[in-house]
């Protein structure tokens, strides 16, 4: 008989459609549940009771209200408190990467290639 393996919930935050789709393929071959929002209230009304259970979150930096990833990966991580985090940018200011060493997090330039999210992914 199978048992079934629970896959990873992964929850991402990405406002930009096309790099949400890219990333969603990547995580999603990988084995990963990926439940994508563009901020906190959406990613959590489409997780909902499994929100505890996210393994990691994955979040743009610049997002369109003008709110930071760093600041709204905190946030998530209230309802998610074991999910470790990683920053995506594309901006070369350094004020991403900066905002999400200071936090703890782990941060990649975009575009990020898929070999190294999924490294990250795996160092789980």
């Amino acid at each position: 008989m199978h048992r079934m393996v629970a896959r990873p919930l992964i929850f991402l935050l990405e406002d930009d459609c096309v790099a949400a789709d890219a990333l969603e393929l990547v995580l999603r071959d990988w084995g990963a549940d990926v439940v994508h929002g563009v901020n906190v209230g959406d990613v959590l009304s489409i997780g909902g009771p499994r929100a505890e259970h996210a393994r990691m979150i994955i979040t743009d930096f610049h997002l369109s209200d003008e709110t930071n990833g760093v600041s709204l990966a905190r946030e998530l991580r209230d309802h998610a408190p074991n999910a470790r985090v990683l920053v995506l940018s594309g901006s070369t200011s350094g004020e991403a990467q900066k905002a999400a060493t200071e936090a703890g997090y782990t941060f990649m330039r975009k575009p990020a290639p898929p070999k190294d999210i999924i490294a990250w992914l795996e160092r789980a």
